[in-house]
C-alpha cells in the first residue's frame, strides 16, 4: 500500500512561495498608490495655497490666469504690505505669459530655506520661486538669480524646460517681473543646459568687462537662443537667470537668460 499524503507533502512547493510573493507584491502596489496619492495631495495643497497669495496679493486667479501679451506692465499691481505680513521675505513677483509661471519670489537666508518651503512657511517638495540669498534684494543687481523646482504637475518652474525647444522659446520671450518699487520687462535671450557644478553664481564684478566675460561664457553654447543673441550680449547691463532642474537628469540645470527691456513704475490702483 501507498503512504498516505500529508497536506504538506499534498501543496506544491512553489505554493507558499507564490502567496508570498503576491502579498510582497500588493504591498508594494500599496504603497506605490499611498506614494502617488500623497503626491497629488501635495500638489493640489500647494497649488490651492498658491491660489490663495495671489489673491492675498489683490490679483484674482481669474485675473491671473488670464495673463497674456495684452496686459500692461504699469496695471500690474499687488498689495505688497498684505504678502509681507504672510511672509516677510517677499521680494517681487514673476509672471510669465502663456505659461503656468505666476508666482511670489522669496528671498531666504541661504539657499536651501525654500527649496521645500512653501510662500506661507508650511512644508511642501513644490517649494518657492525664490532669489540667491547673495543677490539684490531689490531684484535689480547685475547679476540676478532666480531657482524654481520642476514639478511633475506644470507647476513652479517647470515651464523653463520647455524652452529648449526653439518654437516655444520664441513664442514666449517676454517676462514680467514686478518688485514694491519697479515692474520690469525682461526679455528672453537664450536657454542653456549646464552641470549643476558649473560656476553660476558670481555677483561681484571687480574689473571692467568681467561682467561682459561672464555673460559671454554662460552662453558659449546656448540651446535655443533669439536671433539678436549677440547685439543683446553686447549691450546686456545686468542678467536674470530663471533656474531649473533639468527633467531626465537632476544633476543638470536648465536655464533662461533675460535681460531687462524697459521698467516703469506700478501705476496707481
Amino acid at each position: 500500500m501507498h503512504k498516505k499524503e500529508t497536506s504538506s507533502e499534498a501543496t506544491p512547493k512553489g505554493g507558499l512561495l507564490s502567496r508570498l510573493l503576491l502579498i510582497f507584491g500588493t504591498l508594494l502596489l500599496l504603497l506605490a498608490l499611498g506614494i502617488a496619492g500623497y503626491l497629488i495631495w501635495q500638489y493640489l495643497d500647494a497649488q490651492n495655497r498658491y491660489h490663495h497669495i495671489q489673491t492675498v496679493a489683490g490679483l484674482g486667479v481669474s485675473q491671473l490666469n488670464a495673463v497674456d501679451l495684452d496686459t500692461s506692465l504699469e496695471d500690474l499691481h499687488f498689495d505688497w504690505e498684505a504678502l509681507r505680513l504672510l511672509n516677510p521675505d517677499v521680494v517681487g513677483w514673476i509672471i510669465v505669459p502663456g505659461t503656468h509661471i505666476n508666482y511670489p519670489i522669496v528671498q531666504g537666508y541661504n539657499n536651501d530655506q525654500y527649496l521645500y518651503q512653501l510662500f506661507d512657511s508650511s512644508y511642501s517638495g513644490t517649494g518657492s520661486i525664490f532669489a540667491d540669498y547673495e543677490g539684490s534684494p531689490t531684484l535689480n543687481g547685475q547679476n540676478n538669480i532666480i531657482y524654481g523646482h520642476n514639478m511633475f504637475d506644470s507647476s513652479m518652474f517647470s515651464d523653463i524646460f520647455l524652452y529648449s525647444n526653439q518654437d516655444y522659446f520664441d513664442r514666449h520671450r517676454v517676462v514680467y517681473l514686478c518688485t514694491p518699487t519697479q515692474n520690469y520687462e525682461l526679455s528672453a535671450i537664450a536657454s542653456i543646459n549646464i552641470s549643476e557644478s558649473a560656476n553660476l553664481r558670481q555677483f561681484s564684478f571687480e574689473w571692467e568687462g568681467a561682467f561682459s566675460a561672464y555673460v559671454n561664457e554662460m552662453l558659449a553654447a546656448p540651446v535655443t537662443a533669439a536671433p539678436d543673441i549677440a547685439t543683446s550680449i553686447a549691450e546686456a547691463g545686468s542678467l536674470y537667470s530663471l533656474v531649473t532642474c533639468e527633467t531626465y537628469d537632476t544633476s543638470r540645470r536648465v536655464i533662461l537668460c533675460c535681460v531687462p527691456v524697459r521698467s516703469v513704475e506700478p501705476s496707481e490702483q
